[in-house]
């Protein structure tokens, strides 16, 4: 094997281009690994095989045969990739970076090889996603999956560089985490003293779990005696997967009444009468939908083998099956009072429902005797308890809000009420401090006691308090 690119001949070809081919290895078949490179001129091709013989010794050359696209390639790290070994995507972010790679990674850049992506074509796509009115998280979210894919085919040599990681991400602006006012707070508490499952809001605001978090709890996590809850499960809602072998052709068969699903020719215009020239099927002002395209392979929750979607128990996030540490959390007496008059109503609940009481597997074995549920047993649906939240802050009077609120509600007033950071950081559940610091929001009252306190230790205190507490002392 050549040692310099000065060694490999470069000859003149019939096509009128220079021609040098190079032998780099071999291939797992055992075959000499020669790459070819063409070019007008023989400083351009010189040029080529100069890239060739540094990303050779840098250890960063391209493996032979055709470099993917970034659709192929995306979609093959998802599909085999990302979902094992050690650092395996969760089933929620696998569907998070789905979509986001379904509506702007694909239509922008899909159909461009990985090795001719440039940090322009990076540039023009979040440009197109700013006109859309899509938020700097949105940007930086698409973004990172940008950097992380491409990252894995450097590792892999399907490509020798990184784009993504080449320029600086796009905005910085940082998630807008507002927490409730103290008032809001207690009016929550007043308004859901007269619902069904009103200590799940107790929970919710003085230990800020997760939502899924709080409606995965299960009563053998609950230690009413000793005050305390132990958070180790999540309740999810997953997105179904195709589980037969041509999603399209599944789609184009399942609809009802065996209509196809991707609407290629359901819709039928009427051909008289006042509705003439309107679909029969889609009389709504907005017309028909827009029909699938010939690659759909949505859906999946009408295929008749669909798996892995519906409601499922999984770990928490910063959960780790090597070296499993519970989460144990103190409760407040008022909470774990609640919960007592909460579990006595559900057991009054299942003796009355007796055989129409709904039980849901649990993945550890046996039965999820959640905690928080529905009247016939069933798991609360987390877009359920989004809708009774809504409800909980119109009835209150407040405006909406995400049910994510509750956590930054929690971390703010346990770091307000003194609450050192390290014992916020381990009720939320939180990996490192920083990430703890990100959910919580210093207020103006906050800055006004701090303000107080280093005045009274600069300045000395007012006269006036200084009168009061002598008076306290000769009382006292």
């Amino acid at each position: 094997m050549p040692t310099s690119w000065r060694d490999i001949p470069i000859t003149l070809g019939p096509d009128g281009l220079y021609h040098a081919k190079v032998t780099v290895g071999r291939l797992q078949n055992g075959k000499l690994d020669r790459r070819h490179r063409s070019g007008h001129t023989v400083k351009e091709v010189q040029a080529k095989l100069r890239t060739v013989f540094a990303d050779l010794d840098s250890g960063t050359l391209a493996k032979a045969g055709k470099i993917p696209t970034v659709e192929s390639w995306f979609t093959h790290w998802l599909a085999e990739i990302a979902p094992v070994g050690r650092k395996a995507l969760s089933p929620t972010t696998l569907q998070g970076y789905r979509s986001y790679c379904r509506n702007w990674i694909y239509p922008h850049l899909g159909q461009l090889h990985l090795d001719t992506v440039e940090p322009e074509s990076l540039d023009a796509l979040y440009a197109a996603m700013r006109r859309a009115g899509r938020a700097d998280s949105t940007l930086l979210q698409v973004h990172a999956i940008l950097r992380r894919g491409l990252g894995v085919a450097v590792v892999r040599k399907k490509v020798n560089r990184n784009v993504a990681a080449m320029i600086d991400p796009p905005g910085t602006a940082r998630p807008h985490r507002t927490p409730l006012e103290m008032a809001t707070a207690k009016a929550i508490i007043t308004v859901a003293s007269g619902r069904r499952n009103a200590a799940r809001w107790l929970v919710g605001l003085t230990i800020g779990p997760r939502q899924g978090e709080a409606l995965g709890l299960c009563w053998p996590m609950v230690d009413l005696d000793a005050g305390t809850v132990d958070i180790c499960w999540q309740l999810q809602r997953l997105a179904w997967q195709h589980g037969c072998a041509d999603p399209h052709r599944c789609g184009s068969t399942g609809g009802k009444g065996g209509r196809s699903l991707h609407r290629f020719t359901a819709c039928r215009v009427a051909g008289r009468g006042p509705r003439k020239g309107r679909c029969v099927l889609h009389p709504g002002v907005k017309g028909c939908p827009a029909p699938c395209a010939k690659t759909c392979t949505k859906h999946a929750s009408k295929c008749p083998q669909r798996h892995g979607g519906g409601l499922v128990l999984r770990r928490p996030k910063t959960w780790n099956e090597e070296s499993p540490v519970p989460h144990v959390i103190a409760l407040a007496p008022q909470v774990v009072d609640a919960l007592r008059d909460h579990r006595q109503r559900q057991r009054e609940e299942r003796m009355a429902a007796r055989n129409a009481w709904r039980r849901f597997p649990h993945p550890a074995g046996g039965e999820a005797d959640f905690v928080f549920r529905q009247e016939d047993g069933a798991p609360i649906d987390p877009r359920q308890d989004w809708g009774e939240f809504q409800a909980i802050l119109i009835e209150a009077g407040m405006d909406r809000a995400r049910v994510h609120a509750l956590r930054h509600t929690a971390a703010t007033m346990l770091l307000e009420l003194g609450t050192e950071l390290a014992v916020v950081q381990e009720t939320l559940g939180h990996a490192s401090p920083q990430t703890t610091r990100g959910y919580t929001t210093v207020r103006t009252a906050s800055t006004a006691t701090a303000q107080k306190k280093i005045g009274d230790a600069l300045f000395g205190a007012p006269v006036t308090d200084l009168v009061t507490e002598r008076r306290k002392r000769r009382s006292s």
